[in-house]
């Protein structure tokens, strides 16, 4: 923690910002990493001079680094609304994350509306026939990077389900077990994988349970197909241009 509020605390020194919310994301904040699991910091911030606003050029509005165990991403004000109001998934989820490094003194998005489950419908749906195409499909061993895919894979089916009954899913793998009705054999087998790559042993899972999982994934992809609508994004824009005028002139 202290480390990764040094790091935090430099990129404001060097690049003049103030950061406004920083979390956990990925798999730790999902709850099914391991030990050679990297951090995936993600945070928002605004530049401390408003005359980084004030200019007719366009100006850098995300800032990176990483060194191989702290990946760290931050987003300018000024794109973190513009993505809350396109519904991006992603922010979504850090808004959620149970890994606060730096909370929000007040919420940055307070009185807007409500993500569009239907963009975030096509979010996972596009994740995980992605994943299954370009990882699940073509592995030809059963092995922890399988391990790690597929879990990534049945997360964002669970979240997807969820959604689809019109209600938003949690962002943790445990709390989305629990949210949906599963057989109990899925349940387990899905556990059983969580386990298997949090504590890197192949040897709690077995080749006919993954390929069990591999077979569902392809049937949920028939079934999230089947199911997808167009989004409607009938947000009021001027809603965020006034709160983005908030936060920059506080």
């Amino acid at each position: 923690m202290d480390t990764i509020m040094d790091k935090l605390r430099k990129l404001e020194d060097d690049e003049n910002i103030t950061i406004l919310y920083a979390v956990e994301s990925g798999s730790r904040a999902w709850g099914h990493h391991n030990k050679n699991s990297d951090y995936d910091i993600r945070f928002i911030y605004k530049y401390n001079s408003i005359n980084r606003y004030l200019t007719i050029n366009s100006q850098n509005d995300v800032i990176e680094s990483n060194d191989g165990l702290y990946d760290i991403v931050g987003w300018d004000i000024k794109k973190a609304l513009h993505l809350h109001y396109k519904s991006n998934p992603n922010l979504r989820e850090w808004i959620l994350s149970p890994i606060k490094y730096i909370p929000m003194k007040e919420d940055i998005f307070i009185n807007l509306p409500e993500f569009d489950k239907e963009v975030l419908k096509h979010h996972y749906y596009g994740l995980t026939k992605r994943h299954y195409r370009k990882y699940i499909m073509k592995s030809e061993k059963t092995d922890i990077k399988l391990f790690k895919k597929l879990l990534y894979t049945i997360r964002c089916i669970l979240a997807f389900t969820k959604l689809d009954e019109d209600i938003f899913p949690s962002m943790n793998m445990d709390d989305l077990i629990e949210e949906n009705t599963l057989d109990k054999s899925l349940e387990e087998k899905i556990i059983k994988l969580r386990d298997a790559y949090s504590q890197l042993d192949k040897s709690l899972i077995s080749d006919d349970e993954v390929e069990f999982l591999t077979c569902w994934v392809v049937n949920s992809l028939e079934y999230m197909q089947n199911h997808l609508f167009n989004p409607h994004n009938n947000k009021d824009i001027d809603m965020y241009n006034r709160r983005f005028q908030e936060i920059i002139l506080e």
